[in-house]
């Protein structure tokens, strides 16, 4: 193989990669049919001073198309007396 063809292809990889990740997440909604057949990543943007916060999970569904779903998550380090 030479080496334009190995560029080639770990270009087209890495393009197709970046561009999973940088579309935008579907809000969640109860009863939303989910195709999980990999998690790839949870972005959780609570933080210690915060009750709640939006995570995104992003995924690989059976036919390897990768998708994005956000969804509010409560903080577990707050008092909840």
């Amino acid at each position: 193989m030479t080496i334009s063809k190995v560029f080639a292809i770990a270009t087209l990889t890495l393009g197709t990669s970046i561009g999973a990740f940088a579309q935008t997440a579907t809000p969640y909604q109860y009863g939303m049919n989910l195709d999980i057949a990999q998690v790839i990543a949870v972005d959780d943007s609570v933080n210690a001073t915060e009750s709640s916060g939006t995570a995104t999970l992003t995924y690989r569904d059976s036919d390897g198309k990768v998708h994005k779903v956000s969804y509010l998550r409560p903080a577990t380090n707050v008092n909840q007396n």
